[in-house]
């Protein structure tokens, strides 16, 4: 979730993530407070990328 993200509201994030919460799909909130919606493709990408396969590994163990 981008901090900065003026797309999509973080209440809006909050609550879709709150519906997987009962889901058996693996689900976790990585919040980047300095990045807007596209924070995929914007300058500093690959701290977001480098986050999610950080929690890729950790749930590959």
């Amino acid at each position: 979730m981008g901090g900065r993200d003026h797309t999509v509201p973080e209440a809006v994030t909050k609550a879709t993530f709150k519906q997987y919460r009962h889901s058996t799909a693996v689900t976790e909130l990585l919040e980047f407070p300095d990045r807007g919606h596209s924070l995929t493709i914007d300058a500093g990408w690959r701290g977001v990328a480098e986050a999610c396969l950080s929690w890729l590994g950790r749930k590959a163990e």
